[in-house]
């Protein structure tokens, strides 16, 4: 960033997280002109704004959260890949979000995580969907588990061990949950991988899966 986004960067961030919903509502909208407006300045430093955009996702004023989504949709699709480096952080937040009582929230959410799931490396996005399946908000789950299943081929192509370690351990511990939404969104995950994996999908690092473990896989992929 030059010395005068330098200086707005400096404003921006201490006013981001102010008492007043308004200044940072202004300060969320500055960020997202600054790095749409700067971008060769701001290649390669991402990271940090990005951050400033995930600190405001949790914000208690709904409108200041949805001005943060709308800047991320925004950016997320203008850097692509620029701002991989900021999935581990992006991941959880978007998660969060995606359990929110506002369907605004959850739509906004939603089209940010598919933006960054699609400028993204598959290995690096595993990783960190599965820990949100496994550890975060049960309301966020099969949206979480939806967007898993979209990088199941890309996934496979480029490191297949990651399919076991990542994907199959979530849909194995979510054959667990009652919700009929995760069900259902957990079902389509275990018939995508076994379109791409055939039989394999039995068996990890070379060690079958328990029996009761593949007879429910089974029932599932032949219903």
């Amino acid at each position: 960033v030059g010395e005068g986004g330098l200086t707005q960067l400096t404003g921006i961030s201490q006013r981001i997280s102010g008492s007043d919903f308004r200044h940072r509502h202004e300060a969320v909208t500055e960020l997202t002109e600054l790095m749409m407006t700067e971008r060769g300045q701001c290649d390669g430093r991402t990271g940090p704004m990005v951050e400033l955009f995930v600190g405001r996702l949790g914000d208690n004023n709904a409108k200041v959260a949805a001005a943060a989504l709308q800047g991320l949709e925004r950016v997320a699709g203008a850097y692509g890949s620029g701002i991989e480096g900021s999935v581990g952080v992006l991941v959880p937040a978007l998660a969060a979000n995606l359990a929110n009582t506002s369907v605004q929230i959850r739509t906004l959410a939603s089209s940010v995580l598919d933006i960054v799931a699609r400028h993204s490396d598959p290995c690096l996005l595993a990783q960190h969907l599965s820990s949100a399946i496994d550890f975060g908000n049960q309301r966020a789950r099969a949206t979480l588990l939806d967007k898993m299943r979209l990088i199941v081929r890309s996934l496979h192509e480029k490191k297949p061990p990651l399919l076991y370690k990542f994907v199959m351990q979530s849909a194995v511990k979510t054959l667990e949950e009652h919700r009929a939404d995760v069900k259902s969104s957990n079902a389509t995950l275990i018939k995508e991988v076994y379109s791409v994996v055939g039989e394999s999908i039995f068996t990890n690092a070379g060690v079958r899966l328990p029996d009761k473990t593949v007879m429910r896989l089974r029932e599932i992929i032949g219903s």
